[in-house]
């Protein structure tokens, strides 16, 4: 049985940055050398990210997040598109009719003009000389190249730097010069230099390709949704998740049920009753985009069953994609973030002319016609994406993880056994995990027998899956600890999470 690797905490005194990739922590931390705050820090490694990583983020795909400012306000940010105006009925499994609008861009740039420092241009540099510079290719995306050709093809890719290195005609770095002309644009003219003008032209040119129904008008229209978190006390500290149209109203219901039980002891009737409340909470999922929501399913969170039976949580797929971005900084601003493009590559249709890919998000939408999750015109569709945050006091973290449905039940692990049971944050980001997938509950192969089974004698289907697996995500924290003045951050090593500070 392979050996678990851990990582250990890294502390500083100015910023810490934990995120999907170590190119990426080098962005936030050249941004905060040269002045910016945690927000403006975030948005570089968010931007470093989308070009480093086209499987799994990209300028055509979505981003949420959380932000903590000094003054201790916070405020949610959901920088995903809507479905189209002429959206046809009904939805295919993939390609260029499954795009949403893409919300990243819009995203980013309300991130650096409301809680950043600096400006466009020194916040993006970062990205833009990766893109001009070029990239190495990661294990995961040559992968995801080779498993995903025939795809790639359809959507028009072949011509793609990503496609060239996949076949072997470009040796050392991939460079991304459409991707570079497009930041440049970002640089200067902001979001509406992405969602009108050239780009928005080949962005409609490239669904069009495909027989999709995106327009000028969609992309022009688009704008972020600024709200505030949702708020649950557990146990005297304050989790905030992601407001719907993101599912991590799911981690806030299953934490609430489990306040009205004893705190998890790690033994396996307190896991099984995590797992019920997670499995519970996944029966509503498809309720959380109608209006009230947040509040109508809070309530409901205490009837959730957590007895003797196995709940079935038919709701919770097996996607992994997506990658973290968590930030903090010495004057209190945190930020937890989430990127995607959701399947690899998203929809796999290339935008040549600006050199990226296009989401697949629409397939977040039921196939159940008469779900409150139906595919609607001009709606966003329930949303897999949940960064959350701890306030414990003057304690903040960010704390967020890739793997689609797998997000907040990794979330709600390790929440558990940092604050039921007092495990620093490392500690337990490399404990072994479960995850839920329809009828299954898949654990790492290490888990102690003794859970492994009590878990099977308590009624669960439990399947064994390799360690590390990419099932399981890959937690990301930052913290700021505003009575010690510290900063410090965790990279799970389930993937190529990466940390750092100063």
């Amino acid at each position: 049985m392979p050996t678990r690797l851990t990582r250990p905490r890294i502390e500083g005194q100015q910023l810490a940055v934990s995120c999907g990739h170590p190119l990426a922590v080098q962005a936030a931390l050249r941004v905060g050398a040269q002045g910016g705050n945690a927000a403006d820090a975030a948005a570089a490694a968010a931007a470093a990210l989308a070009v480093i990583l086209p499987d799994a983020c990209g300028l055509g795909g979505d981003l949420l997040c959380i932000v903590r400012q000094p003054d201790g306000s916070t405020f949610a940010i959901n920088g995903v598109g809507a479905a189209p105006q002429a959206m046809g009925a009904p939805l295919p499994s993939d390609g260029a009719q499954v795009a949403a609008v893409p919300g990243f861009v819009a995203g980013v740039c309300d991130l650096i003009a409301l809680a950043g420092r600096l400006s466009r241009d020194v916040v993006l540099a970062p990205a833009l000389a990766l893109a001009e510079g070029g990239v190495a290719v990661t294990r995961d995306t040559a992968e995801a190249l080779i498993d995903n050709a025939a795809r790639l093809t359809r959507g028009g890719a072949d011509g793609s730097p990503w496609v060239a290195a996949r076949e072997g005609n470009v040796r050392g770095a991939v460079r991304l010069p459409e991707t570079a002309l497009t930041l440049r644009a970002i640089i200067e003219g902001g979001a509406e230099a992405f969602y009108a003008g050239p780009i928005a032209a080949a962005i409609v040119a490239a669904v069009a390709r495909e027989a999709g129904a995106m327009s000028l008008a969609d992309l022009a229209d688009h704008r972020s949704v600024h709200a505030p978190p949702v708020a649950v006390d557990y146990r005297g500290v304050t989790v905030l998740t992601q407001p719907p149209s993101s599912q991590a109203m799911l981690l806030a219901m299953a934490l609430r049920r489990l306040t009205a039980e004893l705190a998890s002891d790690a033994s396996p009737l307190a896991h099984h009753r995590a797992i019920e409340a997670m499995a519970g909470a996944f029966a509503y999922r498809d309720r959380i985009t109608q209006p009230g929501a947040a509040e109508e399913l809070m309530v409901l969170a205490d009837a959730i069953p957590i007895g003797d039976r196995a709940s079935r949580a038919d709701h919770a797929k097996g996607y992994n994609h997506t990658t973290s971005v968590t930030v903090a900084d010495r004057e209190g601003t945190v930020v937890s973030m989430l990127i995607s493009v959701f399947d690899s590559f998203g929809s796999a249709t290339w935008v040549p002319e600006g050199g990226f890919f296009l989401n697949d998000r629409l397939l977040s939408f039921s196939r159940d016609a008469a779900s409150p999750n139906a595919p609607v015109a001009g709606k966003r569709p329930v949303h897999t994406l949940a960064p959350a945050m701890l306030i414990a006091g003057e304690r903040i973290v960010g704390i967020s993880t890739p793997s689609a449905d797998g997000q907040v039940q990794a979330l709600l692990q390790v929440v558990l056994a940092h604050l039921d049971q007092g495990t620093e944050l490392g500690e337990a980001f490399d404990r072994p995990r479960w995850r839920i997938v329809g009828d299954l509950l898949h654990v790492e192969e290490d888990m102690d027998p003794l859970l492994r089974d009590g878990l099977a004698a308590l009624g669960h289907e439990v399947v064994g899956a390799p360690v590390g697996d990419s099932l399981f995500g890959s937690v990301c924290a930052a913290e700021a600890d505003l009575a010690t003045g510290l900063v410090s951050c965790w990279a799970d090593p389930r993937r190529e999470s990466w940390a750092g500070a100063w």
